[in-house]
């Protein structure tokens, strides 16, 4: 079974005018909307950031070990 997409869109106007997607806007409008949050709100953000930051940790490690698996010397042309 194929698991559905999200289509959610996300559009940001200013002054009437959409925002471009970039880095630095993208910071720029979290860090206008963070004045106007609960701190319920940031306590939760800050759990979602926090689980957001460790599946990457796991992410990068399980790729480096991928890309040691995979470097020269191969592990199965050692010597031993």
């Amino acid at each position: 079974m194929k698991q559905e997409e999200n289509k959610a869109t996300i559009r940001v106007y200013i002054d009437g005018k959409e925002m471009l997607y970039s880095h630095q806007n993208i910071i720029g409008a979290i860090n206008s909307f963070l004045p106007y949050l609960t701190n319920d709100d940031l306590d939760e953000m800050q759990k979602t950031c926090h689980t957001l930051k460790d599946h990457r940790r796991q992410k990068e490690y399980l790729a480096k070990l991928e890309t040691l698996k995979h470097s020269w010397p191969y592990p199965d042309t050692i010597k031993q």
